[in-house]
């Protein structure tokens, strides 16, 4: 998860990875990045993060124990986030893509990716976050 603190220089970030290697080398990846970023082991521990930080994103795998990634996504939402979210998981058909888009993920990226993509999204979803989704006419 990336967490966005008032005197920070650099973007913060917190991610849940259903895989403790995969989480410690994009974490690891993140930080070399300049990121800041707090690491959740389960769908439990990441929803208590959120609830508890102010992020600039949120890297979200589907598959997480005690709660799923979808329900962690829609609880963010539920409970008023507009922290960019960027889903990463395994499930790559069509209606997966579009579950997890509707939970309320802003992005979505099938594995393997190359972490430059990944890099790549994060800070477009950071560069989207700062900014009104909708024109103010249409809000």
């Amino acid at each position: 998860m990336l967490r966005s603190d008032y005197c920070a220089v650099k973007p913060t970030c917190a991610t849940a990875l259903h895989a403790k290697y995969a989480a410690r080398v994009l974490a690891k990846g993140l930080r070399e990045h300049a990121y800041a970023v707090d690491v959740a082991a389960d769908g439990a521990a990441a929803i208590e993060q959120v609830d508890g930080t102010d992020y600039d994103a949120v890297i979200l795998d589907l598959m997480l124990p005690l709660v799923d990634g979808l329900a962690v996504c829609r609880h963010i939402r539920a409970a008023g986030g507009h922290v960019p979210i960027l889903v990463v998981t395994a499930r790559d058909g069509v209606d997966a893509r579009v579950e997890g888009l509707d939970a309320g993920a802003d992005d979505y990226l099938v594995k393997p990716f190359d972490f430059r993509e990944l890099l790549a999204r994060v800070r477009a979803l950071i560069r989207r976050g700062a900014q009104p989704v909708l024109p103010a006419a249409v809000r």
